[in-house]
């Protein structure tokens, strides 16, 4: 969490593929009082409503939760300043949610491939691999710097 938590400093829009029980959302919210968080899960989970209803409502109001796979891209405009992929780690879903919010994501935005290096998840690195995305290891993440100039 360190390391997400640092790869976030200073930037106000963050979009999560995969909630799961909304931690990671919300600490990226309780991080940045500026930091509005978006993030994405195919199951409407009840541990991440319960989760939310622990923090107080200046932090719930910043965080919207999708039930929708990441490859169907955002529902709004509004330039992503770093990309967190932490979803389904296959292969296909991986590259189509890249796909789907590349054009959306300002010059420079990171993003953030977790579980890169878990031998149960080979779709990750296969992803990385076949977009011949370029980057950095940090734990078990694989950093890339998007390079596009989408509301730079």
């Amino acid at each position: 969490m360190r390391v997400l938590l640092k790869l976030t400093r200073g930037r106000s829009r963050v979009v999560e593929l995969g909630t799961a029980t909304a931690w990671t959302a919300i600490t990226f919210a309780l991080d940045d009082r500026r930091r509005r968080v978006v993030t994405y899960d195919v199951i409407e989970r009840e541990e991440a409503k319960r989760y939310l209803d622990l923090v107080g409502p200046d932090v719930r109001e910043r965080i919207e939760l999708v039930v929708a796979p990441g490859c169907t891209g955002p529902r709004g405009q509004q330039p992503v300043d770093l990309l967190y992929i932490d979803s389904s780690h296959t292969r296909e879903h991986t590259i189509a949610e890249v796909r789907a919010w590349q054009p959306y994501l300002r010059s420079g935005a990171p993003i953030l491939f977790d579980d890169y290096t878990h031998p149960d998840y080979p779709g990750v690195r296969e992803a990385i691999e076949e977009l011949g995305l370029e980057g950095e290891l940090r734990g078990k993440l694989f950093i890339h710097r998007h390079t596009n100039t989408v509301g730079a």
